[in-house]
């Protein structure tokens, strides 16, 4: 099956619920600021959802 990333280097992944109500620009900031990483650089990036209570 094809992907945005075919083969990624590495897959990191988020153990905190995201609020994907951020956009491509708020995950990319948390990408960089909490993981220290460029979101373009060709590794990916999984995370889980907040719900609409705020738990995950």
């Amino acid at each position: 099956m094809l992907g945005l990333i075919p083969c990624p280097p590495q897959i990191w992944l988020a153990v905190s619920p995201v609020d994907m109500r951020k956009g491509t620009d708020g995950l990319s900031a948390i990408v960089q600021q909490a993981l220290g990483h460029t979101p373009c650089a060709g590794s990916a990036f999984v995370s889980c959802a907040l719900t609409g209570h705020g738990q995950a």
